[in-house]
Protein backbone atom coordinates (compact mmCIF):
# COMPACT_ATOMS: atom_id res chain seq x y z
CA UNK A 1 0.00 0.00 0.00
CA UNK A 2 1.68 3.15 -0.85
CA UNK A 3 0.77 6.83 0.38
CA UNK A 4 -0.39 7.68 -3.10
CA UNK A 5 -3.19 5.17 -3.04
CA UNK A 6 -4.65 6.69 -0.11
CA UNK A 7 -4.56 10.10 -1.47
CA UNK A 8 -6.48 8.87 -4.66
CA UNK A 9 -9.06 7.11 -1.91
CA UNK A 10 -9.51 10.25 0.05
CA UNK A 11 -10.05 11.92 -3.70
CA UNK A 12 -12.67 10.08 -4.72
CA UNK A 13 -14.64 9.78 -1.30
CA UNK A 14 -15.12 13.44 -1.24
CA UNK A 15 -15.94 14.18 -5.20
CA UNK A 16 -17.99 10.60 -5.37
CA UNK A 17 -17.21 10.44 -9.07
CA UNK A 18 -14.20 9.16 -10.81
CA UNK A 19 -13.80 11.15 -13.45
CA UNK A 20 -13.87 14.53 -11.58
CA UNK A 21 -11.24 13.02 -9.29
CA UNK A 22 -9.34 11.92 -12.22
CA UNK A 23 -8.96 15.68 -13.47
CA UNK A 24 -8.35 17.19 -9.98
CA UNK A 25 -5.70 14.92 -9.51
CA UNK A 26 -4.53 14.99 -13.21
CA UNK A 27 -4.49 11.15 -14.27
CA UNK A 28 -6.45 9.35 -16.55
CA UNK A 29 -9.51 8.29 -15.02
CA UNK A 30 -8.56 4.45 -15.92
CA UNK A 31 -5.72 5.06 -14.35
CA UNK A 32 -7.26 6.10 -11.13
CA UNK A 33 -10.00 3.13 -11.24
CA UNK A 34 -6.72 0.46 -11.32
CA UNK A 35 -5.09 2.24 -8.16
CA UNK A 36 -8.95 2.18 -6.55
CA UNK A 37 -9.25 -1.11 -7.39
CA UNK A 38 -5.81 -2.50 -6.64
CA UNK A 39 -6.04 -1.28 -2.71
CA UNK A 40 -9.64 -2.64 -2.36
CA UNK A 41 -7.32 -6.13 -3.68
CA UNK A 42 -5.29 -5.73 -1.40
CA UNK A 43 -7.70 -4.87 1.49
CA UNK A 44 -9.85 -8.07 0.54
CA UNK A 45 -13.20 -5.50 0.74
CA UNK A 46 -14.78 -3.20 -1.79
CA UNK A 47 -14.56 0.60 -0.18
CA UNK A 48 -17.33 2.05 -2.65
CA UNK A 49 -20.71 1.41 -4.12
CA UNK A 50 -20.55 2.56 -7.78
CA UNK A 51 -23.63 3.86 -9.41
CA UNK A 52 -21.93 4.56 -13.19
CA UNK A 53 -19.21 6.76 -12.57
CA UNK A 54 -20.85 8.46 -9.21
CA UNK A 55 -19.51 6.44 -6.18
CA UNK A 56 -20.36 6.38 -2.34
CA UNK A 57 -18.01 4.70 0.26
CA UNK A 58 -20.01 1.75 1.89
CA UNK A 59 -19.52 0.95 5.04
CA UNK A 60 -16.10 -0.52 4.88
CA UNK A 61 -15.18 2.60 3.12
CA UNK A 62 -16.31 4.60 5.88
CA UNK A 63 -14.11 2.98 8.25
CA UNK A 64 -10.96 2.58 6.30
CA UNK A 65 -11.64 6.45 5.32
CA UNK A 66 -11.55 7.77 9.01
CA UNK A 67 -8.24 5.89 9.81
CA UNK A 68 -6.62 6.40 6.29
CA UNK A 69 -7.34 10.11 7.02
CA UNK A 70 -5.38 10.29 10.35
CA UNK A 71 -2.36 8.24 8.74
CA UNK A 72 -2.62 10.54 5.99
CA UNK A 73 -2.64 13.54 8.05
CA UNK A 74 0.63 12.18 10.12
CA UNK A 75 2.73 11.80 6.75
CA UNK A 76 1.65 15.40 6.17
CA UNK A 77 2.84 16.66 9.19
CA UNK A 78 6.11 14.70 8.88
CA UNK A 79 6.74 15.96 5.83
CA UNK A 80 6.56 19.82 6.85
CA UNK A 81 8.38 19.22 9.88
CA UNK A 82 11.57 17.03 7.98
CA UNK A 83 10.96 20.85 5.65
CA UNK A 84 11.46 22.82 8.58
CA UNK A 85 14.60 21.03 9.96
CA UNK A 86 16.05 21.19 6.54
CA UNK A 87 15.23 24.87 6.22
CA UNK A 88 19.35 26.13 6.02
CA UNK A 89 18.00 29.36 7.99
CA UNK A 90 15.70 27.92 10.51
CA UNK A 91 16.20 24.29 10.21
CA UNK A 92 17.65 22.06 13.34
CA UNK A 93 21.42 20.95 14.70
CA UNK A 94 21.63 18.00 16.70
CA UNK A 95 24.68 18.51 18.51
CA UNK A 96 26.52 16.51 21.55
CA UNK A 97 29.28 17.92 23.39
CA UNK A 98 31.65 17.01 26.82
CA UNK A 99 30.06 18.53 29.74
CA UNK A 100 33.21 20.13 30.50
CA UNK A 101 32.94 22.11 27.07
CA UNK A 102 29.61 23.52 27.99
CA UNK A 103 30.81 25.93 30.90
CA UNK A 104 32.29 28.37 28.59
CA UNK A 105 33.11 26.92 25.14
CA UNK A 106 29.86 25.63 23.54
CA UNK A 107 27.95 28.63 25.01
CA UNK A 108 30.47 31.30 22.98
CA UNK A 109 30.34 29.22 19.62
CA UNK A 110 27.00 29.44 19.51
CA UNK A 111 26.24 32.53 20.54
CA UNK A 112 28.43 33.33 17.61
CA UNK A 113 26.51 31.04 15.27
CA UNK A 114 23.60 32.28 16.29
CA UNK A 115 23.99 36.12 15.67
CA UNK A 116 24.43 34.96 12.12
CA UNK A 117 21.58 32.88 11.62
CA UNK A 118 19.49 33.31 14.40
CA UNK A 119 17.05 31.36 12.70
CA UNK A 120 18.54 27.72 13.20
CA UNK A 121 17.37 25.64 16.76
CA UNK A 122 19.76 23.31 17.95
CA UNK A 123 18.89 20.09 19.67
CA UNK A 124 21.70 19.56 22.74
CA UNK A 125 23.03 16.59 24.95
CA UNK A 126 26.03 16.25 26.94
CA UNK A 127 27.77 12.78 27.40
CA UNK A 128 30.87 11.10 27.86
CA UNK A 129 32.84 10.86 24.99
CA UNK A 130 31.87 7.05 24.36
CA UNK A 131 28.15 7.38 24.73
CA UNK A 132 28.47 10.65 22.16
CA UNK A 133 29.85 8.70 19.69
CA UNK A 134 27.76 5.64 19.94
CA UNK A 135 24.61 8.40 19.58
CA UNK A 136 26.52 9.15 16.69
CA UNK A 137 26.16 5.47 14.89
CA UNK A 138 22.97 5.16 16.24
CA UNK A 139 22.21 8.26 14.16
CA UNK A 140 20.69 10.20 16.55
CA UNK A 141 22.75 13.40 16.63
CA UNK A 142 24.50 14.97 13.68
CA UNK A 143 28.01 15.92 15.22
CA UNK A 144 29.62 15.07 18.67
CA UNK A 145 32.23 17.87 20.16
CA UNK A 146 34.77 16.29 22.44
CA UNK A 147 38.34 15.30 22.83
CA UNK A 148 39.40 13.48 20.07
CA UNK A 149 40.50 10.61 22.22
CA UNK A 150 38.50 7.72 20.93
CA UNK A 151 38.30 6.66 17.17
CA UNK A 152 36.10 4.56 15.46
CA UNK A 153 35.90 2.89 11.75
CA UNK A 154 33.41 5.32 9.69
CA UNK A 155 33.67 8.28 11.92
CA UNK A 156 35.80 11.38 10.44
CA UNK A 157 37.16 13.96 13.24
CA UNK A 158 37.65 17.48 12.20
CA UNK A 159 40.29 18.84 14.43
CA UNK A 160 39.18 22.09 15.78
CA UNK A 161 41.66 23.58 18.67
CA UNK A 162 44.24 22.30 21.23
CA UNK A 163 44.11 23.08 25.02
CA UNK A 164 46.69 22.69 28.14
CA UNK A 165 45.64 20.13 30.57
CA UNK A 166 46.45 21.61 33.95
CA UNK A 167 46.60 19.77 37.57
CA UNK A 168 44.50 21.21 40.10
CA UNK A 169 44.65 21.11 43.79
CA UNK A 170 43.09 22.32 46.96
CA UNK A 171 44.12 25.96 48.09
CA UNK A 172 46.53 26.25 50.48
CA UNK A 173 48.08 22.94 49.31
CA UNK A 174 51.55 22.00 49.79
CA UNK A 175 51.49 21.46 45.40
CA UNK A 176 50.65 24.95 45.62
CA UNK A 177 54.77 26.24 46.55
CA UNK A 178 55.54 25.48 42.59
CA UNK A 179 53.64 29.08 41.82
CA UNK A 180 54.28 29.56 38.57
CA UNK A 181 56.27 26.24 38.20
CA UNK A 182 55.15 23.21 37.17
CA UNK A 183 53.97 19.91 39.02
CA UNK A 184 55.57 16.62 38.07
CA UNK A 185 53.11 13.59 37.43
CA UNK A 186 55.10 11.62 40.06
CA UNK A 187 53.51 14.21 43.02
CA UNK A 188 50.03 13.76 41.42
CA UNK A 189 50.57 10.21 41.68
CA UNK A 190 51.74 10.14 45.27
CA UNK A 191 48.21 12.16 46.45
CA UNK A 192 44.45 11.30 46.36
CA UNK A 193 42.96 11.61 43.04
CA UNK A 194 39.99 12.57 41.86
CA UNK A 195 39.32 11.12 38.21
CA UNK A 196 36.13 11.00 35.70
CA UNK A 197 34.24 8.31 34.51
CA UNK A 198 35.97 5.50 32.09
CA UNK A 199 34.62 6.23 28.91
CA UNK A 200 34.78 10.26 29.18
CA UNK A 201 37.89 11.98 27.45
CA UNK A 202 39.59 13.95 30.39
CA UNK A 203 39.90 10.28 32.01
CA UNK A 204 41.40 8.75 28.71
CA UNK A 205 43.81 11.43 28.79
CA UNK A 206 44.86 11.08 32.56
CA UNK A 207 45.14 7.50 32.47
CA UNK A 208 47.53 7.50 28.52
CA UNK A 209 49.71 10.47 31.23
CA UNK A 210 50.67 8.01 34.23
CA UNK A 211 50.43 5.19 32.08
CA UNK A 212 53.39 6.64 30.16
CA UNK A 213 55.04 7.66 33.24
CA UNK A 214 55.11 4.45 34.49
CA UNK A 215 52.70 5.34 37.78
CA UNK A 216 49.12 4.53 38.49
CA UNK A 217 47.04 6.91 40.63
CA UNK A 218 45.39 6.42 43.79
CA UNK A 219 41.93 7.06 42.49
CA UNK A 220 39.65 8.22 45.26
CA UNK A 221 36.15 9.26 43.38
CA UNK A 222 34.92 8.56 39.93
CA UNK A 223 32.63 11.71 39.10
CA UNK A 224 30.67 12.11 35.68
CA UNK A 225 31.46 15.86 35.38
CA UNK A 226 34.24 18.27 35.89
CA UNK A 227 32.36 20.37 38.31
CA UNK A 228 32.18 17.58 40.74
CA UNK A 229 35.59 17.08 40.64
CA UNK A 230 36.38 20.58 41.21
CA UNK A 231 33.77 20.23 44.44
CA UNK A 232 36.33 17.55 45.77
CA UNK A 233 39.61 18.92 45.00
CA UNK A 234 38.48 22.50 46.31
CA UNK A 235 37.44 20.22 49.83
CA UNK A 236 40.86 19.50 50.22
CA UNK A 237 40.15 15.65 49.04
CA UNK A 238 43.04 15.25 46.38
CA UNK A 239 43.82 16.81 43.23
CA UNK A 240 42.85 16.26 39.46
CA UNK A 241 43.63 17.05 35.72
CA UNK A 242 41.57 19.43 33.82
CA UNK A 243 41.69 21.62 31.23
CA UNK A 244 41.22 25.64 32.44
CA UNK A 245 37.90 26.24 33.33
CA UNK A 246 36.31 30.28 33.95
CA UNK A 247 36.08 30.45 37.51
CA UNK A 248 37.75 27.28 39.06
CA UNK A 249 40.74 29.56 40.11
CA UNK A 250 38.79 30.84 43.13
CA UNK A 251 38.04 27.46 44.70
CA UNK A 252 41.35 25.28 43.43
CA UNK A 253 44.80 25.80 42.25
CA UNK A 254 45.76 25.61 38.39
CA UNK A 255 49.38 24.25 38.15
CA UNK A 256 50.99 23.22 34.99
CA UNK A 257 52.30 19.81 34.51
CA UNK A 258 56.14 19.21 33.47
CA UNK A 259 56.70 16.88 30.24
CA UNK A 260 55.36 17.46 26.56
CA UNK A 261 51.71 15.85 25.81
CA UNK A 262 49.49 17.60 28.96
CA UNK A 263 46.74 18.89 26.43
CA UNK A 264 43.72 17.53 24.62
CA UNK A 265 43.04 18.40 21.30
CA UNK A 266 38.97 19.30 20.78
CA UNK A 267 37.35 18.17 17.60
CA UNK A 268 33.86 18.11 15.90
CA UNK A 269 32.74 14.17 15.16
CA UNK A 270 30.42 13.46 11.92
CA UNK A 271 29.38 10.31 10.02
CA UNK A 272 31.67 9.81 7.50
CA UNK A 273 28.78 8.70 5.21
CA UNK A 274 26.28 10.09 7.16
CA UNK A 275 23.60 12.40 5.74
CA UNK A 276 24.22 16.47 6.75
CA UNK A 277 21.16 18.70 6.80
CA UNK A 278 21.82 21.68 5.05
CA UNK A 279 21.36 23.95 8.71
CA UNK A 280 24.31 21.14 9.85
CA UNK A 281 26.32 21.98 6.99
CA UNK A 282 26.55 25.56 7.92
CA UNK A 283 27.30 24.78 11.56
CA UNK A 284 30.32 22.61 10.83
CA UNK A 285 31.86 24.96 8.17
CA UNK A 286 31.36 28.08 10.69
CA UNK A 287 33.07 25.86 12.74
CA UNK A 288 35.91 25.42 10.30
CA UNK A 289 36.14 29.13 9.65
CA UNK A 290 36.28 30.31 13.09
CA UNK A 291 39.19 27.90 13.55
CA UNK A 292 40.65 28.59 10.47
CA UNK A 293 39.91 24.23 9.16
CA UNK A 294 42.84 23.37 11.15
CA UNK A 295 44.27 23.27 14.62
CA UNK A 296 44.27 26.49 16.98
CA UNK A 297 46.35 26.35 19.77
CA UNK A 298 45.01 27.71 23.31
CA UNK A 299 41.21 28.97 22.06
CA UNK A 300 40.46 32.15 24.18
CA UNK A 301 38.25 31.02 27.14
CA UNK A 302 35.17 32.73 26.20
CA UNK A 303 34.70 30.46 22.78
CA UNK A 304 35.72 32.96 20.40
Amino acid sequence: MEWQQLEYFQTVARLEHFTRAAEQLSITQPALSRAIANLEAELGVPLFHRQGRSVRLNRYGERFLERSSRALLEIHEAREELKQWLDPDSGTVSLSFLKSLGIAAVPGLLSGFLEQLPGIRFRLSQNSTHEMLDQLDRGEVDFVLSSTTEHREGIRWDSLWQEEIYAYAPQGHSLARHGSGAVELAELAAEPFIALKQGYGLRTIADQLFRQAGMNPRILFEAEDVMTVIGFVSAGLGVSLLPRIPGLEQTAVRLHIAGPGCRRTIGLARKEEGYLSPPALRFRQFLLERFGGAIALDKPESGQ
